[in-house]
């Protein structure tokens, strides 16, 4: 079998063939991801996955019903291990399927803390990431949270509306650095600050062990949980392997097509 292969499972890959099927392609498609999920939405993950008081669901963007009036095939607890360019598939452990086209929605992967201890550090990108929280952020747990970006922001709200203790470092002058003016920051510092979050900025992290973050201006801040959210980056190993064109990312043209015209 041959046709569209999307490789991931997240919000790009549900649009794409939502945008196939409404463009009146016809053809097979079928969806390799690596989770046991069918498509759902992440921004919730750091907030009413992990407050609410029942046992939350993904909020589903494709369910089996839907993927079936569209006629998508899935492989999910699949990883894509190689794309092969001049015979046309993709291969996992399993086994390999033949693309015509090939789309590349893998999405970002956390950046992981380079200091010593680093791998201390959960990490919030998944579903079952934020069910892993929900079990951590119990009242009165110290949690250290790594980043003053809008996912560290988010799991300290989340993580102190629990009633725990949390401590939020940013290596920067002040938190959302890169994402809202300097006055809209303040506000969002202030209010953390009445819900009993304590805010570090202006230092950074010498190491990490099992229970504490060590600062480096000798500082030591005792956690029961650690997280890093330090940002994210391109997952792009399956194109670096595959020899597509790389810039800062995968190069495409104005139609998202790569440097192999029948991979976008």
């Amino acid at each position: 079998m041959s046709g569209m292969v999307i490789i991931g499972a997240g919000m790009a890959a549900h649009r794409a063939v939502i945008g196939l099927r409404a463009g009146g392609y016809d053809g097979s498609i079928t969806m390799i991801g690596e989770e046991a999920h069918l498509p759902y939405d992440r921004p919730p993950l750091s907030k009413a996955a992990i407050t609410q008081e029942a046992a939350p669901d993904p909020v589903w963007l494709l369910d089996r019903g839907i993927a079936t009036s569209l006629k998508l095939d899935t492989k999910l607890s699949t990883k894509a291990m190689r794309i092969d360019r001049v015979h046309r598939h993709v291969e996992w452990g399993g086994g390999k399927i033949r693309y015509d086209k090939l789309l590349l929605a893998t999405g970002a992967k956390p950046r992981s803390l380079r200091v010593p201890g680093g791998e201390h550090a959960l990490v919030l990108r998944n579903y079952e990431d934020a069910m892993l929280l929900r079990r951590r952020f119990m009242a009165g747990k110290r949690i250290a949270i790594i980043g003053g970006g809008f996912i560290g922001l988010e799991l300290a709200s989340s993580a102190s509306k629990l009633g725990c203790d949390v401590t939020l470092i940013e290596a920067q002058p002040r938190i959302l650095m890169r994402g809202v003016p300097q006055a809209i920051a303040r506000i969002v510092h202030d209010r953390h600050v009445e819900a009993g979050v304590k805010v570090l900025t202006g230092v950074g992290i010498e190491s990490l062990s099992s229970h504490a973050v060590h600062l480096v201006d000798g500082q030591i801040i005792p956690a029961d949980t650690i997280i890093a959210g330090i940002g994210a980056a391109p997952e792009i190993a399956l194109a670096v392997e595959a020899g597509l064109a790389q810039d800062n990312g995968i190069v495409v043209d104005q139609h998202m097509r790569t440097t192999d015209p029948h991979i976008f």
